[in-house]
């Protein structure tokens, strides 16, 4: 069984270098497991998003003078007494 995976690792060595080119992508057998998986992608969508910027922490971040998710908030909304992180639920 050990010396099955060798030879593999062997055959994956002599093809060489990956090359981001349509005959290297030819010469690629997809493994048989690959027909039948399926795949998945998360979406994580909240609040956050309404601004755009940074990533998920921005509702945290925007409140701290020392990020930059604070300089845009900011320039963009002005001052956090006028227009805080609850300002953006009804654009959500």
């Amino acid at each position: 069984m050990v010396n099955d995976y060798l030879k593999k690792i062997d055959c994956v060595i002599e093809n060489g270098k990956y090359k981001d080119n349509w005959q290297s992508l030819c010469n690629h057998e997809t493994p048989q497991w690959y027909h039948n998986a399926k795949f998945g992608i998360f979406i994580h969508w909240g609040i956050y998003s309404v601004p755009a910027f940074g990533n998920e922490w921005y509702s945290r971040n925007m409140y701290d003078k020392t990020t930059r998710e604070y300089r845009h908030h900011i320039k963009t909304y002005g001052n956090h007494k006028d227009f805080g992180y609850k300002d953006f639920i009804p654009m959500f």
